[in-house]
């Protein structure tokens, strides 16, 4: 938003969110923007290096989960600290090919230990080459959207079939992960169609809370924090069905 520049010159992305550019940063285009990935960095970051300590009992599509999640963090705070056009693929194509992953471990919850389906595999890499291929191509980010929410909603499905098999815990993960999703997804449109008013609405009010009503901060914090549910949800029910003994740490920033 707003013609400012800065460090990285004019945005050559197709989306420019709401948030003013170089308000706060001459060196970071949206500041809130930018630094909620943390979101989607630090715990990832914690979580995979917990499994890979213990790569003995955990399989790697639990390390592959938290490591897709934080390409995708990494890729959005580039996007959003210099608003280029190469920084927002950086962001949005590891959005769908991270959920591939997210898919594949739902998919094969209740999988034998070292029972694999190629066709599954193949088929989830060829729709993310074609999706890749003709969204670099078109350069349109409504194709994106539906790219990924198509994925979301397949997530959703299976989760919401998984959990039903396993217990009442993992049932109120999926249903604490997808409203947390659900309420990010509404702020992210609120942000999208009523940009105006709340420059209006932040321009009222001290500097210091002005940062709240950046609603594409809150996007990221609320859906970096719903995959990460979503993670330790699909590695619970996993556990569960391998009958492995494991223990769930909760803290601050991560699980």
């Amino acid at each position: 938003m707003a013609p400012t520049v800065g460090y990285w010159g004019k945005p050559t992305s197709t989306l420019d969110w709401c948030e003013t550019n170089y308000e706060v940063s001459f060196y970071i285009a949206e500041f809130w923007n930018t630094i909620s990935n943390l979101m989607m960095i630090i715990p990832p970051i914690i979580a995979a290096r917990h499994s890979w300590k213990d790569s003995n009992n955990t399989e790697h599509r639990v390390t592959l989960s938290y490591l897709a999640l934080l390409c995708v963090g990494i890729g959005s705070w580039c996007f959003h600290m210099t608003l280029r056009y190469e920084m927002q693929l950086l962001d949005e194509l590891p959005m769908i090919w991270g959920s591939i992953v997210f898919v594949y471990a739902l998919v094969e919850a209740y999988t034998p230990p070292g029972v694999h389906h190629p066709k599954l595999i193949l088929g989830l890499a060829l729709y993310c080459f074609f999706v890749t291929v003709i969204y670099v191509t078109m350069k349109n980010p409504i194709i994106h959207q539906i790219a990924y929410g198509f994925l979301v909603l397949i997530l959703l499905y299976k989760a919401t079939q998984v959990a039903w098999k396993c217990d009442k815990w993992s049932k109120q993960m999926v249903v604490f992960g997808t409203v947390t999703y659900a309420a990010g997804f509404l702020l992210w449109n609120i942000d999208n169609h009523f940009c105006f008013h709340l420059g209006v609405v932040r321009q009222y009010l001290p500097s210091v809370l002005r940062p709240l009503f950046q609603l594409h901060f809150w996007w990221h914090i609320l859906v970096g924090y719903s995959t990460y549910i979503h993670i330790i949800f699909a590695s619970y029910v996993r556990y569960v069905y391998l009958k492995k003994d494991f223990m769930v740490k909760v803290s601050i920033l991560t699980l």
